[in-house]
């Protein structure tokens, strides 16, 4: 088979992101050696693609236009042939390939007041274009739900195939971050700062029920991205936002806090979910279709109500550390063969 992936954001996406598709490079290469798999990437970027890539028998096919959903919809089809075009949130316009696009939300259809509006005139196009895929790939059973709802006309054609952790993450060893942090002695959040995060919920509730202090502060990493957290003072001891950390420190961080705690107000999928559950670190979660599905062991938050947010907090710090709730994480060749799976299966149909 051949299989042309848009691996736009390989070099200079998101951190997880970029962690994924190297994942997802990497293992459907080593799994799939029949395959001829060529990656698409920015003209820009490839010389760091190209060490990426080193020794694996994956083909570059350099693109030239941004932003990420321009450059799928009039070029991405035809960078080169293949049998098959995995493209991720927009669906190529042009191939005469089978077009199978990971939607990893529809989330601006559902709560467009999370989104500026260029964000939603841009996110537009991955639900407009999606009428051309013949596969519609997505992370969870709950978010292939939002799509079939918002989006009747995909119904039939969304597919859940899970995602994993990055390889990356698996393979950590866990280092301290050199923060003066105490094991069990913090609370922590995971995630971009933006309104969709809710960090400012979650800093109301904590600091106004004193369920943090200094000594036992709430620590947020994540970069920041919109206003979650307007009118915090930076100088509280009892909240430290420490940005980024790569994942050894991540790793140690999610490993000896006392609870981690996930506010947001919706997810597709829910990364930190599943890096904290693997990491052993009890948890109270939003009470939301992604999480319910992937953690449902954990402790559920009405994340739009502080007082809510709260009490469940409170009551698991109350007692012993609860057990991490059971996550099932299935590994990226299991993901990478589901995936191959519902392509085999559409091209049959052909």
């Amino acid at each position: 088979m051949r299989v042309l992936l848009d691996a736009y954001w390989w070099v200079d996406g998101q951190p997880s992101g970029r962690r994924v598709v190297d994942s997802f490079v990497r293992t459907w290469a080593a799994d799939r050696p029949d395959d001829e798999l060529t990656v698409a990437v920015p003209r820009r970027q490839l010389p760091q693609v190209r060490e990426l890539v080193g020794d694996l028998p994956v083909r570059i096919a350099p693109v030239r236009l941004s932003p990420h959903g321009v450059s799928v919809l009039t070029e991405l089809g035809t960078a080169a042939d293949a049998d098959v075009v995995l493209a991720q949130n927009f669906t190529p316009l042009r191939t005469r390939a089978l077009r199978a696009t990971f939607v990893h939300d529809l989330m601006f259809d559902e709560h467009p007041e999370f989104f500026t509006r260029p964000e939603r005139l841009y996110f537009a196009g991955m639900p407009w274009s999606a009428r051309r895929a013949d596969l519609v790939l997505t992370s969870t059973r709950a978010e292939a739900d939002r799509i079939a709802r918002v989006r009747p006309g995909l119904a039939d054609r969304v597919v859940p195939v899970g995602l994993s952790v990055p390889e990356s993450f698996r393979g950590r060893r866990a280092t301290d971050p050199g923060l003066g942090l105490a094991p069990g002695g913090f609370l922590l959040c995971v995630g971009r700062l933006n309104a969709r995060k809710n960090t400012g919920r979650l800093l109301a509730a904590v600091l106004a029920e004193g369920l943090v202090t200094a000594e036992r502060p709430l620590v947020v990493v994540g970069e920041p991205d919109g206003l979650a957290a307007a009118g915090h003072d930076p100088a509280d001891p009892r909240v430290r936002f420490v940005g980024g950390v790569d994942d050894g420190a991540l790793t140690w961080l999610y490993e000896n806090c006392r609870l981690f705690v996930f506010p947001s107000l919706d997810e597709g999928f829910g990364l930190p979910v599943v890096e904290a559950a693997l990491s052993g670190a009890p948890m109270a979660l939003s009470d939301i279709p992604a999480f319910r599905e992937l953690a449902p062991g954990a402790a559920f938050f009405d994340p739009r109500d502080p007082a809510a947010i709260a009490a469940v907090v409170r009551a698991e710090l109350a007692g012993p550390p609860s057990a991490s709730p059971a996550v099932e994480v299935p590994t990226w060749s299991e993901v990478v063969g589901r995936i191959r799976a519902a392509v085999e299966e559409r091209l049959a149909l052909r």
